[in-house]
C-alpha cells in the first residue's frame, strides 16, 4: 500500500513497456490475483482442490485488468484494501495442519498451502516492480 500512496491520478495511466499494462491495471490485476488467491487457499484448506487451466487463468486476469481501466485511485486503493483484508482474514482461518494440504495452480507446480506463500508474495512483487519502472520510465 506504500507504493499507491506514492502514486497521482496521473500515474495510473503510465504504461509499463513490457507488459503493455498501465499501472492502473497493475494495480487492478494485484487485487484479483490476492481475491484469487484468498478463494483458491480457502477451498484447499476446506479440501477442494480447483484446476484452472492457463486459457481461464487469462480471462480472468484479462477482465481483471480491463475492470480496472475504469478507476480512479480511490476505488483502486479500496480495491486493493478489500484484497489484502480477504488473504489477512483466509490466513487467519488457517491452523499448521491446513499449511500442508494441497493446492494446484496454473503454471505452478502443485505444492501446499504453505509452499505457495513465497510464490504469492513474489508474484505481487514482481508487478510492484513494474509499477516503479513505468513511473521511472515517465
Amino acid at each position: 500500500m506504500a507504493v499507491v500512496e506514492s502514486l497521482s491520478h496521473a500515474d495510473l495511466a503510465r504504461i509499463h513497456p513490457d507488459s503493455g499494462w498501465t499501472v492502473g491495471q497493475l494495480l487492478g490485476h494485484i487485487a484479483g490475483s490476492e481475491l484469487g488467491s484468498a478463494f483458491f487457499v480457502r477451498r484447499a484448506a476446506q479440501g477442494d482442490l480447483i484446476e484452472m487451466d492457463l486459457a481461464s487463468r487469462d480471462q480472468f486476469n484479462d477482465l481483471e485488468t480491463e475492470k480496472a481501466l475504469a478507476f480512479d485511485l480511490r476505488a483502486l486503493k479500496g480495491e486493493l484494501a478489500d484484497s489484502a483484508e480477504a488473504l489477512r482474514e483466509v490466513f487467519s482461518e488457517l491452523s499448521e495442519q491446513d499449511l500442508e494440504k494441497p493446492i494446484v495452480w496454473p503454471e505452478w507446480p502443485a505444492r501446499t498451502i504453505g509452499e505457495s506463500i513465497p510464490y504469492m508474495v513474489e508474484h505481487e512483487a514482481e508487478h510492484l516492480v513494474q509499477i516503479e519502472d513505468a513511473i521511472s520510465a515517465a
